[in-house]
């Protein structure tokens, strides 16, 4: 599988990824998303928002010749590295692998925090190539780093952190 990734307006995501799925049925565009638990009100809410602010990612089973920046508002470029290579390599094809096994959509991780350690027992990070640099078990949050497009980049991500007699209920 190929996988490239587009940069566009900020908060036009959702909508070129959908015009790009009707427009060519061989590429599945993804405007990847973060689903976010926050506290309002004294109740926890799930909250949905873009993972990549400016990026859609796109996948195809064959090598894609791009003819979309002409028909497709608000479409920038399609990025590609200075050897003038389009198709995502090394960390950033995993880390777009990973966005898509989860369909676009990164939801909350049950994680055990033992000491300074934490051990993720299920959920989007269980098998994420990023490191979990902080973790605040009051606001349900984990900030993950990546390496995307050449750039290491924090992300912040729901976890729920649950005690040790909770992962036999888990797995």
């Amino acid at each position: 599988m190929y996988s490239y990734c587009i940069f566009c307006k900020t908060g036009s995501e959702k909508l070129i990824a959908e015009l790009i799925n009707k427009k060519d049925k061989r590429i599945q565009a993804i405007a990847p998303t973060r689903v976010l638990q926050e506290k309002r009100k004294g109740r926890w809410e799930k909250r949905e928002q873009i993972l990549l602010p400016g990026y859609v990612l796109l996948y195809a089973d064959e090598v894609i010749q791009f003819g979309l920046r002409a028909e497709i508002p608000n479409l920038y470029k399609i990025l590609n590295y200075e050897s003038g290579l389009r198709e995502l390599q090394g960390m950033d094809y995993e880390y777009s692998m990973w966005i898509y096994r989860h369909h676009g959509n990164i939801t909350a991780s049950k994680v055990l925090s033992e000491g300074r350690n934490v051990k993720v027992v299920d959920g989007p990070l269980l098998d994420c190539s990023g490191t979990i640099v902080k973790l605040d078990k009051h606001k349900r949050r984990v900030w993950v780093e990546f390496q995307f497009d050449g750039q290491k980049r924090v992300v912040s991500l729901s976890a729920e952190c649950i005690a040790e007699t909770e992962i036999q209920k888990v797995n």
